[in-house]
């Protein structure tokens, strides 16, 4: 059953089919694009707005006034391919407070937005004036263009969950990824086209998988977790892999706890 629960919770798929990806010219960030080589670099840099402050305390009033503040919008220049340079913008409501849009315009044009992306359905939280990665860019899908991530929730134990557009360089849109939407900690494979994820809920649970783009579609293609056995004071160890359309466990041990 716990097993069952495990596979449930990493194939949490809504997939879509990826987007036909093209080659298009726009103006060149030459002086950035050096630094963007590893796929897991953040193509963004803020440029306006709220800046993180680590020197504000949680549930202060400082606190509430700079959520305030950052709901008002804060802009980010993001390096999406060395031919495409991206002037981006979260904002929201500042009633809330709350982060609801996401707006994207040309590097060189701030009247007229390329697009406009509401965040996913359903609560979002607001972020914390320590945290770093309201925004970030980086090539989940290993096809040169960079997609965007915009953080929706920062949990306690280092989970971190994020809306996701990937970069569809046919049209030149981002588009909603409902799969990684969903994925907890989502993390380029590096050379591959396939994101890693990995969440935990205690010392002691903890899962992993790795999800790949096959035609078109993101599948979980292994599975790894450790599982507190609460009756038995133990920990169980399993490993899954794909065979055909199922996963299933290649190595499973149970150890004492020790800890």
């Amino acid at each position: 059953m716990r097993l069952r629960n495990v596979l449930c919770a990493m194939a949490l798929l809504a997939c879509r089919m990826e987007p036909r990806r093209e080659a298009q010219r726009h103006s060149v960030d030459t002086t950035r694009f050096a630094a963007l080589a590893d796929s897991e670099a953040d193509g963004c840099r803020q440029i306006a707005g709220q800046r993180p402050d680590t020197g504000i305390q949680s549930g202060s009033p400082a606190a509430a006034e700079w959520r305030r503040r950052i709901a008002r919008g804060i802009t980010y220049a993001c390096t999406i391919h060395p031919s495409l340079v991206l002037r981006i913008v979260v904002a929201g409501d500042t009633s809330g407070p709350s982060l609801d849009s996401v707006l994207v315009f040309t590097a060189s044009d701030s009247a007229r937005p390329l697009q406009l992306l509401h965040r996913v359905a359903g609560d979002a939280e607001m972020p914390l004036p320590h945290f770093t990665d309201v925004l970030r860019t980086i090539d989940l899908d290993a096809d040169g263009w960079r997609d965007l991530l915009v953080g929706r929730f920062w949990g306690a134990t280092g989970n971190s969950g994020y809306d996701v557009w990937r970069y569809d360089s046919a049209s030149r849109r981002f588009v909603l990824d409902s799969t990684l939407s969903t994925l907890v900690n989502p993390t380029p494979v590096r050379g591959r086209p396939c994101v890693s994820t990995h969440s935990n809920s205690s010392v002691a649970d903890d899962g992993m998988g790795v999800y790949c783009l096959h035609s078109g579609r993101w599948r979980l293609d292994s599975a790894e977790s450790h599982t507190w056995l609460r009756d038995s004071n133990a920990i169980r160890h399993d490993i899954m892999t794909r065979r055909g359309d199922s996963l299933v466990i290649v190595r499973s041990e149970t150890k004492r706890d020790t800890t």
